[in-house]
């Protein structure tokens, strides 16, 4: 039996800093995943650009596009951005897959696809996914350097109560439950991303150590369920700033934080905002222009 194939647009913007968020927002509804990304160069001075993408499998309306991005930028008060949106060649997601996510070891762990036939690594803690739409194969730089944190964290003590912010596949909430033993909170403001994460989580044996729930950033679904005494996110540097003061809320004291999706130069007004917000860096993890910052809710030791 051929594989099924799958037809898929791409709707995409540019917008600087000050919009940026705004923007995201908007477009967030009309796509089944979205992501954003810095370009090289912005139209303000001092100020960065951004790429911001969603994926969908339904034929986007532009007048709702534009009509929801108007919107935005009213608020804003900024100028309407371009929208750009393309149909994608019939993809057949599963030999690309394959293709794109080789099994790779970080860590204690073995992160695989689910198509994948060989023999883990007898000393490894093996993780199998579907990506999906969702964010997280472990192939990203971002995704790795939250993998090496939480084995080095796991390494120095114990967590009771962890929180995957942002958990996009759930692959990071797999390996907290498989390390810690813990039942892990995994939230996501995507719903797809949460079913995702749901899906993964029953496939590795591991449904009844990770509750995922809807939640955009620190929303009330997460704070009922505070404090945590070990938070992974990795998202972006600018709703991470944002967030400081609320993540140190639903933290205990001496608690562990994990920051990603940090490029290089931005781990530092990152740094800044949670050493406002009471905590203290411990370590930064460094793969390419990537940054992991590893912090702790309260003084440094």
């Amino acid at each position: 039996m051929a594989a099924k194939k799958t037809a898929m647009w791409k709707i995409w913007l540019f917008a600087d800093d000050a919009e940026a968020g705004a923007f995201e927002d908007a477009l967030a509804p009309f796509g089944q995943s979205l992501t954003r990304f810095e370009e090289a160069s912005s139209t303000a001075p001092g100020s960065r650009a951004w790429r911001i993408t969603a994926l969908t499998d339904q034929a986007p309306d532009r007048a709702d596009i534009s009509a929801a991005l108007a919107e935005a930028a009213g608020r804003a008060g900024a100028a309407v951005p371009d929208i750009l949106v393309e149909e994608l060649e019939e993809v057949d997601w599963l030999a690309l897959n394959r293709r794109q996510f080789p099994p790779l070891t970080v860590g204690r762990f073995f992160v695989h696809g689910r198509h994948f036939e060989g023999q883990a690594p007898q000393d490894k803690i093996a993780i199998g996914l579907d990506a999906g739409p969702a964010f997280g194969s472990g192939t990203h730089e971002s995704t790795q350097g939250c993998l090496m944190a939480i084995t080095d964290l796991v390494g120095q003590g114990s967590f009771d109560h962890p929180l995957d912010l942002g958990c996009g596949s759930g692959i990071l909430s797999l390996a907290l439950a498989s390390v810690t033993g813990a039942k892990v909170v995994a939230s996501d403001r995507d719903q797809v991303a949460v079913e995702t994460a749901r899906f993964n989580a029953k496939a590795n044996g591991l449904a009844d150590s990770i509750e995922a729930v809807l939640s955009d950033g620190v929303g009330e679904a997460v704070r009922r369920r505070a404090p945590f005494d070990l938070v992974v996110a990795n998202i972006l540097a600018e709703p991470l700033i944002e967030m400081a003061p609320e993540l140190g809320d639903i933290m205990t004291p001496g608690g562990f934080l994990v920051l990603s999706g940090l490029l290089a130069g931005q781990d530092q007004d990152v740094m800044a905002a949670y050493e406002a917000a009471g905590f203290s860096r411990r370590k930064c993890i460094v793969l390419g222009e990537w940054r992991t910052l590893v912090t702790a809710r309260g003084p440094g030791s």
